[in-house]
């Protein structure tokens, strides 16, 4: 089953809908989800993540725990290991051995676009949380608050 479904949705989007037998993210759906084409693809789902790990704190392990595909990419692998590493490093939980094997060969952001040269990029990395400068990989701290 692809990670859209497995996704839980509300009764209420539609009846026709069954329900998913679970609620949150698993790290080794979201390089398949971040592949897909479209708006924000290759981000959204890391976000998602980060609402399932504030909301559903009781299955944060299960959410992490299995790691990545072998044939993720490295950029795609850093960018899902940085945010898990954050929020290990936020919440107190152990980093699994997979995050600190992940990590971009070239200075990037998390969400595409953000020129980190610029004044806004040169912001965003002095205030990124550590894990950003070990994966290579940059965002707002701001986005671990996402719920």
């Amino acid at each position: 089953m692809s990670y859209r479904e497995h996704r839980w949705q509300p009764r209420s989007m539609t009846s026709s809908l069954p329900r998913f037998p679970r609620r949150y993210s698993l790290v080794r759906e979201l390089p398949d989800a971040m592949s897909e084409p479209g708006r924000g693809a290759g981000y959204l789902p890391v976000i998602q993540l980060i609402k399932d790990w504030n909301n559903e704190p009781d299955y944060r392990s299960a959410m992490i725990d299995e790691g990545l595909p072998a044939d993720t990419d490295a950029v795609t692998a850093a960018k899902i290991a940085v945010v898990v590493h954050a929020l290990c490093d936020r919440d107190g939980h152990p980093v699994p051995q997979w995050v600190m094997r992940a990590r971009s060969p070239q200075k990037t952001t998390l969400v595409p676009g953000i020129d980190l040269r610029s004044w806004f990029g040169r912001r965003m990395r002095s205030a990124a949380p550590a894990a950003c400068h070990y994966h290579r990989v940059y965002f707002s701290i701001e986005n671990l608050a996402s719920t």
